[in-house]
């Protein structure tokens, strides 16, 4: 796994998602409110068990879910 930070996400608006085809990850756009915040939607089972081997591995998840929002919200709002 590299740096989170340096995924590449491909944006789907429709869906309200974004992809990492790299790793095989899915993170689903949601509203909340008056909010739109990013869920784990899939992730596979092998990457999922190395994360979750690292001491800090909910830290982790958190940094992914927030890399795609950051991407999402970069595509949608301000180009």
């Amino acid at each position: 796994m590299n740096d989170i930070n340096n995924w590449v996400w491909i944006i789907d608006r429709g869906e309200m998602c974004c992809r990492n085809l790299e790793n095989n990850v899915i993170v689903k756009m949601e509203k909340e409110g008056g909010n739109i915040r990013g869920k784990l939607h899939d992730m596979p089972m092998a990457l999922y068990g190395k994360i979750a081997g690292i001491k800090n591995g909910e830290k982790i998840i958190r940094q992914i879910v927030k890399a795609a929002e950051k991407e999402y919200f970069r595509a949608c709002f301000y180009e």
